[in-house]
This record gives C-alpha cells, structure tokens and sequence, in this order.
C-alpha cells in the first residue's frame, strides 16, 4: 500500500532553514554587547545553566533602547540555507502547506513569508514601544512546545499525523517528530535528537531532504 501523501512539512528555522551567525550573534555584535553578554549566555545556555526560553529572555533585555530597525537589520543579514528557496518552492508547488515552527525570532521567521509566501509561522517576538526595543520578548513559541503547536495546526488544516513532517536539529524539535509521520534531524545536535527521528540527514544544502519530502532528488 502506498504511504499517504504529505500535506504539510514543519520545519524548524535555525540551524535547519537558516545557518550561522544567528540574529542573536549579529544583534549583539552590532551593539558590541557579544564578548561581554550574548557569547557568554550563551555558553552558560549550553552548559545547562538556565533553559533556552530564559536564555532567550536574557539576551533580549540587553538590547533594550536599541533602535527597533536595527533588529530588523540584524534579521536580514542572516543566511538561508543552501537549497532553501529551491526546497520550499518545491513544496508549495507539488501542493504541500509548509510551516516555520521556531524557538528563534519572527524578524527573521518573517522573511520567509515575505520570500516564499509561507503563510504558517510560529516564532517568539521582541517587543518594541516608540521604535526603541523594550527589553522584553514575546515567547509564543516555548522550547518545548512546538508539537503542541504542530498537533494544533495539523487540526485546523484537517489534517492527521499520516500526512505530517517535521524537520529539526535541537532537542525541541523532538516534539515535532513525535506529531509527524516523518521527522527528519538535519544534522542533529545530540545524540537524542537522531534517535527521535525517522531519517538523519548529514548535510549543508536542504536539497539533500527532496528524495524523502517529494521521493525525489535534486
């Protein structure tokens, strides 16, 4: 028998959509807070000090005063991931919705509805008042809530799990592979997230995903 078709592919933004540095480096470089704060929070993050959603609310209370443009500024120079375009194109084209369900920060989730039309982003905000940021952030996506959201949207759109993918590399994309058929760890940051998933995909170019996503190569 045939597998059910895909409808829907979720993917998470950084790290799988777009690469290094991130908006959060690149905020705090143009602020010269990166040596002194957000390199250090960083490092204390992945040290398991504090959860990513405080971590996340930490570097955002730094940027406070900053001119709301600049964020956005700092939004545009991060880079796609090789392949995006042609991937997500691709998708939209052979009649699958596509999703970007992200820990990261909608002035740069935003740009893939701008770019490619996506209407399904879920992405945490930075909160501004008078064109300066106010320090805070909007957390509407929480670390460990993307399969809540995943689950939520795949509802809405009529869909079941059959007809769902998730692509992530962090643990808080296990989640979303535990929502989907496919879950796919494009190159996974630990051990834990590979064994979640369906596929694991070693690559630098997202076209490496098409022969699973669309049962063909690039």
């Amino acid at each position: 028998m045939a597998a059910t078709p895909l409808r829907l592919v979720a993917f998470d933004m950084e790290g799988c959509l777009t690469t290094d540095p991130t908006v959060w480096e690149i905020m705090h470089r143009k602020l010269g807070t990166w040596e002194t704060h957000g390199l250090p929070y960083w490092n204390r993050y992945r040290a398991g000090e504090f959860g990513y959603d405080d971590f996340a609310r930490m570097d955002a209370a730094v940027w406070r005063g900053a001119p709301a443009g600049l964020l956005e500024e700092a939004a545009r120079e991060v880079p796609f991931m090789r392949g995006c375009g042609e991937v997500l194109t691709g998708l939209r084209s052979a009649g699958v919705r596509v999703a970007v369900l992200t820990n990261g920060l909608a002035c740069v989730a935003n740009r893939f509805k701008q770019a490619f039309g996506l209407q399904h982003i879920y992405a945490n905000h930075v909160l501004a008042e008078g064109g300066r940021l106010t320090g805070e952030i909007e957390i509407r996506v929480p670390y460990h809530g993307k399969g809540e959201i995943l689950l939520a949207l795949a509802d809405r759109l009529g869909l079941t799990g059959d007809e769902v993918a998730a692509v992530g590399d962090s643990a808080s994309d296990i989640a979303m592979f535990q929502a989907a058929r496919i879950g796919i760890a494009l190159n996974p940051s630990e051990p834990a997230v590979a064994a979640a998933a369906t596929h694991v995909v070693s690559a630098n170019d997202l076209r490496a995903l098409l022969p699973i996503l669309l049962g063909r190569s690039s």
